[in-house]
Formats: structure tokens, C-alpha cells, sequence
């Protein structure tokens, strides 16, 4: 059967209408993840939806991508362009402390630290140097694997063709302070 400019035109017609309903089905969606780590609930509006979220808590708010409006309680608005898939909104204005955590042989472990950027960073009025980040901001793209409160595992599986893995980790100033005082306790120990 000879194939027709007509005929190709409207299978190339259907084609692309299929397409587009598969990729419109599809369609690309933002999450927040609205952390709390204060003792107290905090309220914002995510454009006209308010939003409450327990102490030491994080409540998901599912969106469509594009502009929107976040009304904190202190009756700030911030408008933004949500492009990627996930953020982290920080309605408290905490601060939070990024961190990597390798996962490996302790023969690899130098080698490893001596790759990384070392910067002075101030969390929590402290200042400290390392491969560290501190976020602040209200809007928060994710980047890490761990977010506040999530825990750690004590291990990972590295693949066959690598010495070592790392893990990105956000900590709140609770679980911080909690992990000093942790590390503390064990050195006290061990003396």
C-alpha cells in the first residue's frame, strides 16, 4: 500500500496529538516541604491555601510549577518562579546546617576530605570551618538526600566501581545540638 503525502501528514497529525496527551497527562508538578523545627506551630498561606504546621514537623504541599505566593505570619509576601520539583520552605526563618557524610573504608576517608572546599560558615552564632553550607533563606530548592529529621542509615551499598559514597544531610539546630552533645558524651566516655 503506497503511502500518500496526506496519508503521512495525518498519521504524523495523530502522532503528535498522542503526544501531547501523553506528555499533558503527565504534567510536571512542585512539592513543598514545609519544615518547622521550632516548638512552636507556624502558619503560612501557600497562595490561598493556610497552612498549619505542627512543632518539629514538615507538612507537603503539592503544586503546579510557575509563580506563587507565600504570605508568611509576619504578613511578608514573597512572590517566586517554582521551576524545579522539590523545595524546602522555612516559614520560622530558621537556620539549618548542610553537611556531607561519607559512607566508606577510613583508608579513603583523607583522601575524600582533602577534595572538599573548606569555608568558614557561622550556624547558630558559631562559627565553624568545613564543607559546610548554611541555609536561611524562606525558599529552599532541595539538593540534598536527608532533610531535617530525617535520620541517617548507619550504612549504604557503595557500587562495585567506587571506593566510597556521600550522603548530603540538613540538619535543624535540634538535631545539631543533639549531635554535639552526642559526640561530646561519647568522647566524655572514652576518657
Amino acid at each position: 500500500m503506497p503511502v500518500t503525502k496526506q496519508s503521512l501528514m495525518k498519521k504524523l497529525f495523530i502522532l503528535s496529538v498522542f503526544a501531547l496527551t501523553i506528555l499533558s497527562s503527565c504534567s510536571s508538578k512542585v512539592d513543598l516541604a514545609i519544615d518547622n523545627p521550632t516548638d512552636n506551630s507556624v502558619e503560612i498561606v501557600v497562595d490561598t491555601l493556610r497552612v498549619l504546621v505542627p512543632p518539629k514537623d514538615v507538612v507537603w504541599v503539592e503544586m503546579g510549577p510557575g509563580e506563587h505566593q507565600l504570605t508568611l505570619e509576619n504578613d511578608s509576601i514573597i512572590k517566586y518562579n517554582f521551576t524545579e520539583s522539590v523545595y524546602m520552605i522555612n516559614p520560622s526563618l530558621s537556620e539549618y546546617l548542610v553537611a556531607d557524610e561519607y559512607y566508606g573504608p577510613p583508608a579513603f576517608q583523607n583522601s575524600y576530605a582533602s577534595t572538599l572546599p573548606s569555608k568558614e560558615v557561622t550556624f547558630l552564632g558559631v562559627p565553624m570551618e568545613g564543607n559546610y553550607d548554611v541555609l536561611k533563606n524562606v525558599i529552599n530548592k532541595v539538593t540534598w538526600d536527608y532533610g531535617p529529621r530525617e535520620t541517617l542509615p548507619e550504612m549504604v551499598e557503595v557500587d562495585a566501581d567506587e571506593s566510597y559514597t556521600t550522603l548530603v544531610k540538613v540538619y535543624d539546630s535540634y538535631e545539631f545540638i543533639d549531635m554535639m552533645q552526642s559526640a561530646y558524651d561519647s568522647y566524655s566516655e572514652e576518657e
